[in-house]
């Protein structure tokens, strides 16, 4: 690996972030790495760029939703950078992969209606726990 790799890598692991999708384990490790490349090529903090002014929305996987939807007991169903899941009967909740964006359309006497729209794993989770059927099992021990 070159110098200028290393710099590179640092910007890209600079990037990592949880308000972009990735967990705390995963920023943690972004960090460490970072901090390694810096003393093995003997790179200081103002060396390197402050990055681009403009960069593009950061998108998840699918594996990452899907998780999100499995701790619920719900199915994702997705084709290209769109998916969904039913919440009940009544409601959907859309996914836009590449804008890491979510919205939920319910069901009301005039046809589908969006009623919350936001981003984020953290936020669709929150919402989750609040309006997602509850799973119970009547398991003996």
């Amino acid at each position: 690996m070159t110098l200028e790799d290393a710099r590179r890598k640092i910007a890209l692991l600079r990037r990592v972030s949880t308000d972009k999708g990735a967990l705390a384990g995963e920023r943690e490790t972004a960090y460490r790495l970072q901090k390694v490349l810096m003393q093995r090529y003997a790179i200081k903090d103002q060396e390197l760029p402050d990055g681009p002014t403009t960069t593009r929305p950061f998108s998840l996987n699918w594996n990452y939703w899907k998780e999100l939807l499995d701790e619920f007991g719900l199915s994702l169903t997705h084709f290209g950078g769109r998916g969904s899941t039913e919440i009940g009967s009544n409601i959907i909740a859309h996914i836009r992969l590449a804008a890491n964006e979510w919205w939920i359309e319910e069901r009301t006497p005039r046809g589908r209606q969006t009623t919350v729209r936001d981003r984020g794993l953290d936020s669709l989770r929150s919402y989750l726990k609040e309006h997602a059927p509850k799973g119970y099992s009547f398991l003996r021990r």
